[in-house]
């Protein structure tokens, strides 16, 4: 049996919502961008939410939007990159559900965020990318179910998640 809700985390360029949305769509349950949920409630976009509230006005939008989802219906939600790393987050979602960490490699995410267009091609401001990516993943690490990407499409990738949570709930059930 799936967990209610899964709560799918990587870091910026990973593959994670294009995971989530191939989560949603077998599990026929609502797929959520926590990023978006904030801008709806917010009624601006997230660059407007910073620029008028700041980082902690941001944040306590965030921990409301993450609240919502985890008290919804069963659902898929892809957090932001910095969302796992609080760890009054961090318990809303275990008491909801389960963490998936979509462990892509650094090379991977740099491709993906060049591509997504929130990192430039010139390998000039990478630094800052690759130290966050080293620090941030330590943390990412503790989530649930770790599954790397192994250059893997979101199919395989969510076949392996799906797998590992049906194996969960069979080891568990042994112990």
């Amino acid at each position: 049996m799936i967990p209610d809700r899964l709560f799918v985390l990587g870091y910026e360029g990973s593959p994670r919502a294009e995971v989530g949305r191939v989560l949603a769509d077998r599990l026929d349950r609502p797929f959520f961008v926590l990023d978006e949920v904030i801008e709806a409630s917010a009624r601006m976009p997230l660059v407007e939410v910073l620029r008028k509230e700041g980082d902690s006005g941001f944040r306590q939008r965030q921990r409301r939007a993450l609240v919502a989802v985890a008290t919804g219906p069963p659902s898929i939600c892809v957090l932001g990159t910095r969302t796992f790393l609080d760890r009054g987050n961090r318990r809303t979602m275990e008491q909801a559900g389960v963490t998936v960490f979509v462990d892509a490699s650094l090379e991977e995410c740099i491709a993906g965020a060049i591509e997504k267009g929130s990192l430039r091609a010139d390998p000039e401001g990478h630094e800052t990318f690759i130290n966050r990516y080293e620090t941030f993943r330590q943390e990412y690490e503790k989530a649930d179910v770790v599954v790397e990407t192994l250059g893997r499409t979101p199919d395989e990738i969510a076949d392996e998640i799906l797998q590992r949570l049906e194996d969960r709930v069979w080891t568990e059930k042994l112990r």
